[in-house]
């Protein structure tokens, strides 16, 4: 199909898998504005300019079109969200993406269903790295670039706070969310490329959904190098996989989750 021609909106952030943007309304009386935090397919929040707290986002669709890839023209992303306030569904914004650019973002409130539209405001101070994510309810604050803390505030007003595997001069530390314990609930995961891009280490924090907080997971004692390298994700037989050097010979780590949650190694190769 043909695309629509869009204005080009460009913006100064490196990847928008992790970005955040603020938007601010169009033909309303008075301005509305709000940063959308743009997660890719989880963890997305809106945040009201003047509010005390972020409302999540839970995607809804998610399409790709990529007709005009012959004729050199890139994919186009289009993402739609429902917004989540008090545990009800109260509206839906929708968002198109291509590189480094944004349009048409709506929001369409149930309650009357009238429809605002936004567009993004232009901010030339440089990008810091702060990034943050909402997941189940807990503010997960990290840095991209230039520091290796994580702070996670919970609902109850608790937070903690972590230490991440140190971020090198020039590398990027990547958010993954998925459910790595196979207990049904989003976790998190930080990946930091280490030397090389063939080599990358892992903070991983599983949630607890009864006592709702994140707890660190770890490698058990004298198994694997100890900072979950190279980490991939077995849903099929619900097993995680790490990969190590050590000196000029790889190692595999086959670990499972036993009954009580605990991580055991089940195979070394």
């Amino acid at each position: 199909m043909k695309f629509k021609i869009f204005v080009s909106i460009a913006f100064l952030m490196p990847l928008l898998t992790f970005s955040q943007m603020k938007f601010r309304s169009v033909g309303t009386a008075k301005p509305i504005e709000f940063t959308f935090g743009f997660q890719h397919k989880k963890g997305a929040f809106v945040w009201y300019k003047g509010q005390k707290e972020p409302i999540t986002l839970k995607l809804k669709t998610f399409d790709v079109d990529s007709s005009e890839r012959e004729s050199g023209q890139p994919d186009f992303h289009f993402y739609k969200y429902t917004e989540i306030y008090r545990g009800k569904a109260t509206g839906e914004y929708g968002i198109t993406e291509w590189p480094r650019n944004v349009a048409d973002i709506y929001y369409i409130r149930f309650k009357d269903g009238k429809k605002f539209t936004f567009e993004l405001v232009q901010d030339d101070e440089f990008y810091d790295g702060k990034s943050m994510v909402l997941l189940n309810d807990v503010k997960v604050y990290y840095n991209a670039f230039y520091d290796d803390n994580l702070t996670l505030i919970y609902p109850d007003g608790g937070s903690t706070k972590h230490l991440l595997n140190h971020l090198d001069k020039n590398q990027a530390r990547r958010i993954e969310i998925k459910d790595f314990n196979f207990d049904g609930n989003d976790d998190i995961a930080f990946e930091t490329a280490r030397g090389s891009i063939m080599n990358s280490s892992y903070d991983v924090f599983i949630y607890d959904p009864l006592n709702t907080r994140f707890n660190r997971l770890t490698e058990p004692d004298n198994t694997g190098c100890g900072l979950m390298e190279n980490l991939k994700v077995d849903k099929v037989h619900k097993r995680l996989i790490t990969r190590c050097k050590n000196g000029t010979r790889w190692s595999s780590f086959i670990y499972k989750f036993n009954q009580s949650g605990q991580l055991i190694l089940v195979k070394k190769d």
